[in-house]
């Protein structure tokens, strides 16, 4: 009997709120109405100064809504929806004060893909017009944006990709095939060279520099510290790289061939063009035709009154916008992107704090409002402490009774998995890189360098291995081994973790680790993930896990964690990496804004649950 009275009070509790809750903006409607009749009672009463204080700030909050809510959301009728992605893109919006009192800011896939599934079904939207040009994002982004494109087309409507840079990547042209039409500028270099992706390796540097870099691994295809440790690529990483990349190959190859109705071989050979012009694309069937964005404006309004184009930032505040009566079930949507750090945060650029993450989830799970929590993972892991913070916040998530469901971006691997795994669902992209369940160590010995350079050091100790963290001297093969046996018992916990997230058998759990990267899809034969689909599937699942009736609308609610500096948000200063952080980010195949917190993972060293490093 118990289960059923907590069951029944818990319905009362969330249903009668609901039956009475009204809109924002019939409570407006109701607090003008009020003011104006006392306003008008005031008059009749002939307190003629009261009367019309009252019925003037009626008037004020009714215009001030108009001004700040409704009109920045007004679209025309038959409007088209017109946006540009370039350069990098951010999973969420992340604006300064300033930036969004003037509705400023990058772009970020949060906005993309919520304009995208609003437009597949707003009638008052009757085309899309998406202009690309240096986009800098994974494949799976790519994929995510192309299935975005093609739900609205699915819808009826009109969708048209341009493609105006200098060249256009492989990435920029799978995300433009999602649209019904793709037109290209005559001057555009198509860049078809198949999918290529590469590992760096800095063993014959650090020789040079006199720099020795110690590394231990769990297991074999952790490839991380090779980077440190190797001329060469192990035949046993290369092994796993080269299952990803297959699987990308699949996944770009059925896309375009799905979407320009070419037949799969003859999309592999075109893939393998090289550096192509515009007619050829055209020639070929992978473009519709050359132009430039004023022939599909001119195509589009006819009339050339400049009227049906709305940007993506204005569509966003139209559709959210309630249209539905009743109280809409919250979903809380929390964020980890970027390297994972567990103690100070780097000066720039993007990284997730274990502490503050945790945080983000505790408030989530304590707000009675909140049904469920989506959470998105784009992580190459990090700190190992910090990502086992995460995952005990996701558990007690858990215990509150909010289910966690997981969607995953280009990459959640190593302690992006970690946090992933205790989840009650995980979510990824066909080509998202997950896994890398596994463990690495790396510590520097400046010895050599710091002699030649004239440096002394000495140390006062208090036991043999007092200065063992030096960066005077290597470990010696005693401290090497006790460093493996701890990077043994983090891998057991790792592991365990999994096996007991995913419910598998400790012998099956470890056949799918040993550091190996899979691709989503792999990843969902092998039981890693349960779905693969973006972030739209997330939601599904999250709604089915929280019981939240089909005909119920949700809102999804982002919890942010703002750095600051003296109480004010770091938001108002620069916070991207420099040019030097760029440089190293290309030489790693890293995203820019990652290089940062890589960077102070890399010089920090220590033990890491961090994926091989190559091109994502």
């Amino acid at each position: 009997m118990e289960p059923t009275k907590k069951a029944t009070a818990e319905s009362m509790k969330i249903t009668v709120p609901d039956r009475l809750w009204i809109s924002r903006e019939a409570r407006l409607a109701i607090v003008v109405a009020l003011l104006c009749a006392a306003g008008a009672v005031e008059c009749a009463s002939e307190n003629w100064s009261t009367g019309i204080e009252l019925i003037g700030i009626a008037g004020a909050l009714s215009a001030a809504f108009w001004f700040f809510v409704l009109r920045p959301a007004h679209i025309p009728h038959d409007a088209v929806l017109a946006f540009k992605l370039t350069g990098p893109i951010q999973e969420a919006p992340r604006r300064s004060p300033l930036e969004q009192l003037l509705r400023r800011g990058p772009l970020s896939l949060d906005q993309v893909r919520y304009a995208l599934d609003a437009a597949a079904t707003d009638p008052q939207i009757r085309a899309v017009v998406v202009q690309i040009a240096g986009l800098e994002t994974g494949i799976a982004t790519a994929h995510e944006i192309y299935r975005g494109l093609r739900a609205v087309q699915t819808a009826g409507k009109r969708v048209i990709a341009l493609l105006r840079g200098d060249t256009a990547a492989l990435g920029e042209y799978l995300a433009a095939a999602g649209a019904g039409e793709i037109v290209i500028n005559p001057d555009t270099t198509l860049a078809l060279h198949g999918i290529a992706t590469r590992g760096v390796f800095l063993k014959s540097v650090l020789d040079k520099l006199k720099v020795q870099a110690q590394t231990l691994q769990w297991k074999e295809y952790k490839g991380a510290g090779e980077t440190l440790s190797r001329d060469t690529m192990s035949p046993v990483l290369r092994e796993s790289i080269a299952a990803v990349v297959g699987d990308w190959e699949k996944i770009i190859i059925e896309a375009i061939s799905s979407a320009r109705k070419i037949d799969p071989a003859r999309i592999r050979e075109l893939l393998a063009s090289g550096f192509v012009t515009a007619k050829f694309g055209v020639d070929h069937g992978l473009v519709d035709r050359e132009g430039y964005i004023e022939d599909i404006h001119a195509d589009l309004d006819s009339e050339g009154k400049g009227h049906p184009f709305v940007s993506i930032g204005r569509y966003c505040r139209h559709a959210a916008l309630p249209r539905a009566p009743g109280r809409p079930a919250k979903i809380a949507l929390i964020h980890a992107c970027g390297p994972i750090i567990g103690g100070n945060a780097p000066a720039a650029g993007e990284f997730v704090s274990g502490p503050a993450t945790a945080l983000q989830f505790e408030r989530a799970s304590r707000d009675e409002r909140i049904k469920a929590i989506v959470f998105r993972v784009n992580s190459p892991g990090g700190s190992a402490v910090g990502s086992d913070l995460v995952w005990r916040a996701v558990r007690e998530a858990q215990h509150r009774g909010k289910p966690v469901v997981v969607s995953m971006g280009d990459v959640a691997g190593s302690g992006g998995y970690y946090v992933a795994a205790g989840a009650d669902a995980i979510v990824a992209e066909a080509a998202t890189v997950t896994g890398s369940i596994g463990v690495v160590y790396a510590k520097f010995n400046f010895a050599r360098v710091l002699d030649e350079l004239g440096v002394r050091i000495e140390y006062v100790k208090t036991a043999e291995n007092s200065d063992s963290m030096s960066i005077t001297r290597p470990l010696t093969e005693a401290e090497l081994t006790q460093v493996n046996d701890t990077l043994g018992h983090l891998y057991g916990n790792f592991t365990a973790k999994v096996a007991q997230g995913r419910h598998l058998l400790p012998e099956r759990t470890e056949e799918l680790a040993r550091g190996r990267i899979w691709s989503g899809i792999a990843a969902r034969e092998n039981g890693l993930v349960d779905e693969i689909g973006g972030m739209d599937a997330a939601i599904r699942l999250a709604r089915r896990r929280a019981n939240i009736p089909d005909d119920r609308r949700h809102e999804l609610v982002t919890y942010h964690h703002e750095r600051r500096l003296l109480g004010l948000p770091l938001g108002i200063m620069p916070a991207g990496p420099t040019w030097p952080m760029r440089t190293l980010a290309e030489l790693l195949g890293i995203p820019a804004r990652w290089a940062p917190a890589m960077a102070e993972l890399a010089v920090r060293g220590g033990i890491m649950l961090l994926c091989p490093w190559f091109d994502l």
